[in-house]
């Protein structure tokens, strides 16, 4: 599974690693781990370093996905920071957990986003990450 979730134990961020080519059993598979450590421990940030994706599902598997993520994780603030090349499939999935009622923001470096995480670990604001 080309995607390793952890805790960021000094700063209680869960911590998504995901590389190369990923598929939707992958994203799945994120979830839970993500989901299981928030029982767990309680933990509501999560920071998602996809900078070295190579190909991330196509539309309506990111849309079913984002639709799952937003029900799953209420509660939860998602910082993603993503590739050039992947950002418009990372900002579709931002766009469709925004509208149902979820928190994902879309970044071009792990520094900002997780600067961005820390500082407003519940509120989205107007900074689009750029």
């Amino acid at each position: 599974m080309p995607e390793k979730v952890s805790v960021r134990e000094g700063i209680q961020i869960i911590q998504v690693e995901s590389y190369g080519d990923i598929t939707t059993t992958d994203l799945q598979g994120s979830l839970n781990a993500v989901l299981k450590i928030r029982q767990d421990r309680g933990l509501t940030r999560v920071l998602v370093d996809a900078t070295k994706e190579t190909s991330f599902p196509s539309i309506v598997p990111v849309f079913e996905f984002g639709s799952e993520l937003a029900e799953a994780v209420r509660g939860v603030t998602f910082a993603i920071a993503t590739a050039p090349e992947m950002r418009h499939k990372m900002e579709f999935l931002e766009t469709v957990v925004l509208n149902r009622g979820g928190y994902v923001k879309v970044f071009d470096s792990v520094d900002a986003a997780l600067a961005w995480l820390t500082e407003k670990p519940n509120k989205p604001d107007a900074d689009d990450g750029k």
